[in-house]
C-alpha cells in the first residue's frame, strides 16, 4: 500500500488557488467577449435552448433537483484534497498499454463491432460500417492549467493523426476531461461529425469547427448517420467550463442504435430513475459503458458509486458492461483501483457480465478476451 503525502501548506493552497481564480476569470472574459458578437447560428441556438424542457430561468436543470455536492461539503474536500494522507491515488508503476494500429481498424467488416477503450471515458468504436470517437481526452493532463492538472497515470494509445477517419465525435457534457479543445480543433480535419447536446455546438465554432459539422441534440431527440441512429439520453450531472457559463450548456447519456447492436454511453451521471426508463424506451442494449470512478459521497449525486454504476446497468437492461472513467487521472479521493474492484464485486452477486480490457486493446464482441485482471500487477506494492 502506498500512502501519498500532499505536503501542501495553507500558503502554498491559497497562492496556488488565487492564480487558478485569476486564470479562470482571464478565460472566462476572453469567452464572455467573444460571445458578445452573436452569429446567426448562435441566435437560432439560443431560440432552441430556450424552447427546451430541460431549460429553466436561464439555464439547464436536472431532471431530478440534486445539490453538485452535499451541504457543509466544500472545506471537507479541499482538506481531505491537499492535506490529508491518502492512499494509492496513483498507481506506482507503469500500466499496460497497446498502442492503437490505424491499419487493424481499416480491416474491420461493417457486420463487426469492435471497440477499444482509450482510457478515462475515451473510446473508439466501429458498428455498422462507422467509426465512432467518444469524448477524445488524448492530452497529458485533464484541465488547460497545467501546473496544477491532474496528470494522466498512462500515455495516451493513439493521437489524433494515428486515428482512422472517423465519421462520428460524439459528447456527453462540457467539462474538461470529457471535451478536450486542442484534441477537438486538430479532429476537425478527421471526422465528419460531431454530435453534442444542446449548447456546445458554440464551443465548437469558437474552435473553428463548422456549424454544418455540428449537430446539436436535446434529450430524446435523434439523428441518423447511415444505419446508426443516436438518441441523446437524460442524465444527472451539469456544466462548466469557467466560472459564469454555470448549466449555459446541456450534459446527456448516449443511445446507439444499429443493424444488430445496441450501445449506451453513459458520460457522467449520478443515480436516478430514469436509466429504468430508458432501458424500457431504448433497450436492451448488447453494451453499456459506464462511469464509475471519481466518486465520493460528497458528490454522489451527481457522480454515481460503483455499485449503483452495476444497478444502472440493469435498469439498462444491458447485456455487457465496460467500465469507463477509472484509471487514467486523479480526479477523485479513492485509491485508483478500487472503482474497478468495487464494480467487480458487485456485478458478481447479480452475475453481470463485466469486460475489463486494457487501454487501448481492440475488442471484438463476438470475441470477448479472456479475463484480465492487470490493475493487481501492483499488488506487491499494497500492504
Amino acid at each position: 500500500m502506498t500512502v501519498k503525502m500532499n505536503g501542501w501548506s495553507r500558503r502554498q493552497f491559497i497562492k496556488l488557488s488565487t492564480a487558478a481564480m485569476f486564470q479562470i476569470l482571464f478565460s472566462s472574459f476572453i469567452s464572455f467577449a467573444e460571445s458578445s458578437t452573436k452569429s446567426q447560428t448562435q441566435m437560432e441556438r439560443i431560440k432552441r435552448l430556450q424552447a427546451s424542457p430541460q431549460y429553466n430561468d436561464g439555464e439547464f436543470v436536472n431532471p431530478i433537483d440534486v445539490p453538485i455536492m452535499a451541504d457543509g461539503s466544500t472545506w471537507e474536500y479541499i482538506k481531505k484534497r491537499f492535506f490529508a494522507d491518502r492512499i494509492d491515488p496513483e498507481p506506482a508503476g507503469d500500466l499496460p498499454l497497446k498502442r492503437i494500429q490505424r491499419n487493424d481498424w481499416a480491416k474491420i467488416g461493417k457486420e463487426n463491432f469492435n471497440f477499444a477503450w482509450l482510457g478515462h471515458s475515451s473510446i473508439l468504436i466501429a458498428v455498422d460500417g462507422k467509426t465512432v470517437l467518444v469524448e477524445p481526452v488524448l492530452e497529458e493532463r485533464a484541465l488547460p492549467y497545467t501546473w496544477i492538472a491532474p496528470k494522466r497515470f498512462h500515455p495516451a494509445p493513439v493521437t489524433v493523426e494515428e486515428l482512422p477517419p472517423i465519421d462520428v465525435v460524439l459528447i456527453t457534457h462540457d467539462h474538461y476531461d470529457h471535451l478536450e479543445e486542442p484534441t477537438m480543433k486538430r479532429l476537425n480535419h478527421k471526422a465528419s461529425l460531431f454530435l453534442v447536446p444542446l449548447g456546445i455546438g458554440e464551443l465548437l465554432e469558437e474552435w473553428c469547427i463548422p456549424p454544418e459539422k455540428i449537430v446539436e441534440l436535446d434529450w430524446w431527440e435523434h439523428h441518423k448517420v447511415g444505419s446508426l441512429h443516436f438518441t441523446a439520453t437524460p442524465a444527472v450531472h451539469y456544466a462548466r467550463r469557467g466560472l459564469f457559463d454555470g448549466n449555459e450548456r446541456l450534459w446527456c447519456s448516449w443511445s446507439v442504435h444499429g443493424r444488430n447492436r445496441r450501445l449506451f454511453i453513459s458520460g457522467d451521471s449520478g443515480y436516478f430513475d430514469g436509466f429504468k426508463n430508458i432501458g424500457e424506451k431504448l433497450g436492451p442494449f448488447d453494451v453499456t459503458f459506464l462511469k464509475i470512478g471519481s466518486y465520493d459521497e460528497m458528490w454522489k449525486q451527481i457522480h454515481m458509486l460503483p455499485e449503483e454504476a452495476v444497478q444502472q446497468h440493469q435498469d439498462l437492461r444491458g447485456g455487457i458492461l465496460v467500465p469507463l472513467h477509472w484509471a487514467t487521472f486523479d480526479l477523485g479521493l479513492h485509491p485508483w483501483y478500487e472503482p474497478i474492484e468495487r464494480t467487480l464485486t458487485a456485478a458478481q452477486k447479480i452475475d453481470v457480465q463485466t469486460i475489463t480490457p486494457i487501454i487501448g486493446e481492440q475488442v471484438n464482441i463476438n470475441r470477448l478476451p479472456e479475463e484480465n485482471p492487470w490493475w493487481c500487477i501492483e499488488d506487491e506494492h499494497r500492504g
